[in-house]
């Protein structure tokens, strides 16, 4: 088997395994029972589904690469004799079709070739996009439609989808921690064979991961030809990371209503999950401190008066007055709080946050970037050798 075929089955298998968990969590989430593995194995189905009353279905499920009517069809006819067959006295048969995104046109062609070929099967179709079709008893109360602003309508679409998302860019974070020591940046520091595993480590859904997979595999920046997930191009993609992280953040200049260690009231600050120190102060708590007489800044998941109601030392700085501390709501919370480090007693972001943040600001922010990438992202841009 050539190298093309070889990573066209993995992406298929892939496709399976993230379609199965979504039809599991979809059943689950309706009160029903799932049994993914068996106890009948001689029947080969992906899972068995029951419901309070004697309900159960024996089920069936084949994912496509793509949603058009004419991939589903033939995905649904094998679906319907698999599960016809495995079914037996245990169940009834119910074969489902899904696929990353499936229009409603195409949903329909699926429902009316059930309809006349096989009307004693019961029938799902399911997409990544939310999109949930169900025909047969107990079954149409699972039905949902997808989100509009959620739809993609294009492969050019898809290819040119947001990768820089906020937990996309801490899944990014999770693909290069290995690569980077612990006292730089928190995360697991494991190697993933696919998106699943990517998602568990990540802490964060199954569909979130394979569409950030796809993402980065679609535009040329993930190989899977080996076991495991490995970013490259690692150049174009981290300016690209850089370049997105350069737009209006919103900020506020304030000041400290008593005079002290100013160490010591950051202190105050930073000192739960909800504040951190960001930029050149961060910067300097991971000892690559290079820009001086630009005040702290200090990261919160939210501008909003709740927060300076709490810090009862702290005023909005008048037109014109000294700024002590710049409180700036973090751009990607999700990135920034779950990759804190704590190297020195005051929570800081990690050194791959405040390479990005850094890079577009005023205050001699490009050398500071530039400093970081010398003493200890370089070898990490480039990849292993």
């Amino acid at each position: 088997m050539g190298k093309k075929e070889q990573l066209e089955g993995a992406a298929a298998l892939e496709r399976e395994r993230v379609a199965e968990s979504l039809l599991a969590d979809i059943f689950k989430q309706a009160g029903w029972r799932v049994d993914r593995q068996p106890r009948h194995q001689q029947s080969k189905l992906d899972m068995f589904v029951r419901k309070a009353g004697g309900v159960v279905y024996a089920v069936e499920l084949k994912a496509a690469v793509e949603g058009r009517a004419d991939r589903l069809v033939p995905f649904f006819s094998q679906a319907v004799l698999q599960a016809q067959h495995g079914a037996g006295k245990n169940g009834k048969p119910l074969a489902v079709v899904a696929a990353p995104h499936i229009s409603e046109g195409a949903a329909k062609r699926v429902l009316e070739f059930a309809e006349q070929y096989a009307p004693n099967t019961a029938v799902g179709v399911i997409d990544f996009d939310g999109l949930r079709l169900f025909r047969g008893p107990h079954l149409e109360e699972l039905n949902a439609e997808a989100p509009r602003k959620a739809r993609i309508t294009s492969t050019s679409a898809r290819i040119s989808g947001y990768v820089f998302s906020d937990l996309n860019q801490w899944m990014l974070k999770v693909l290069l921690a290995p690569e980077v020591p612990e006292a730089l940046l928190s995360g697991p520091r494991e190697r993933y064979r696919n998106a699943s595993e990517l998602a568990r480590s990540a802490n964060v859904s199954v569909m979130s991961a394979f569409r950030f997979v796809q993402q980065l595999n679609d535009q040329g920046y993930i190989s899977q030809s080996g076991t495991y997930l490995n970013l490259v191009r690692r150049e174009d993609l981290f300016l690209r990371w850089q370049a997105a992280a350069g737009r209006t953040v919103k900020e506020v200049p304030m000041r400290f209503l008593l005079k002290g260690n100013t160490r010591a009231q950051l202190r105050e600050l930073v000192d739960s999950d909800s504040a951190c120190l960001a930029l050149f102060s961060a910067a300097k708590e991971l000892n690559f401190g290079f820009v001086e007489g630009v005040p702290p800044y200090v990261y919160v998941r939210r501008i909003q008066p709740s927060n300076f109601a709490a810090w009862k030392n702290l005023r909005q700085c008048e037109p014109g007055e000294r700024v002590d501390v710049i409180i700036r709501q973090a751009p990607a919370p999700q990135s920034v709080f779950r990759g804190l480090v704590n190297p020195h007693g005051l929570a800081s972001c990690d050194v791959l946050q405040v390479w990005v943040d850094v890079s577009s600001h005023p205050s001699r922010g490009r050398e500071q970037a530039e400093l970081i990438r010398r003493k200890i992202l370089d070898k990490i841009f480039r990849g292993k050798q």
